[in-house]
């Protein structure tokens, strides 16, 4: 899945919008001429910067990380590729609600036993660990958003796990990495669910450094789908 991922910092929403202007995509609204940046990750629920396409063309925002549910309760914050064309809540939106959302990074959390030779049962911690570009350069994930009632939404797609994320064992879904080259053409419809549920990035995955993260983590946000 993916829960948590870097806030942009101010020079990364300049080179989002170098990327944009190199691949000739035009921004009909840019409402982050005045973003600044905040210490900490966007959580569910956080304003975040999307590239989103919509009937007038791309526009730069900010946007709620997840779809509040249709029962109030919580939020669903990913959506899975195999199954957006038969999913309700997501298959409308590949014709009409197709976002990009870029990071630097994201976070997930690997079960650990508190001793090397513990027993099955022992109490086990959760140590945070990052995901990122082994060259340091952006991600971008592939997205979907929504008008709801308090504004503009979107989940991140996910799909299954390839590379060091399968390697060490990390998670068993991973956020759907478009190449730059490829933005354009999810933002357009080019780009299928199939297609993207087979996509590969070449990442890193390394355990964060500041031992205040060696602790059980429930935001109590789910994912669905």
């Amino acid at each position: 899945m993916c829960g948590r991922y870097s806030v942009l910092t101010e020079d990364e929403i300049i080179a989002v919008r170098s990327i944009l202007h190199d691949l000739s995509l035009r921004l009909v609204r840019d409402d982050l001429e005045n973003y600044k940046d905040r210490p900490g990750e966007v959580r569910p629920s956080d304003k975040a910067p999307v590239i989103a396409m919509d009937k007038d063309g791309v526009s730069f925002e900010n946007a709620k990380f997840g779809f509040k549910r249709w029962d109030g309760k919580g939020l669903i914050i990913n959506a899975r590729s195999e199954t957006l064309t038969t999913t309700r809540t997501f298959s409308g939106l590949l014709s009409v609600g197709r976002c990009v959302v870029p990071a630097r990074e994201y976070y997930e959390w690997k079960e650990q036993d508190e001793e090397a030779n513990a027993k099955p049962k022992s109490k086990k911690t959760k140590v945070k660990h990052f995901v990122k570009d082994t060259e340091g350069n952006l991600l971008f994930f592939a997205g979907l958003y929504r008008d709801g009632e308090d504004g503009r939404e979107f989940v991140i797609i996910t799909k299954a796990p390839y590379g060091e994320v399968v390697e060490k064992h990390l998670h068993d879904r991973m956020p759907v990495i478009l190449r730059v080259n490829q933005i354009e053409e999810w933002l357009n419809g080019a780009l299928s669910p199939e297609e993207i549920s087979h996509l590969d990035f070449n990442a890193s995955v390394q355990p964060c450094e500041d031992e205040l993260d060696r602790m059980r983590t429930d935001d109590g946000q789910i994912s669905l789908f």
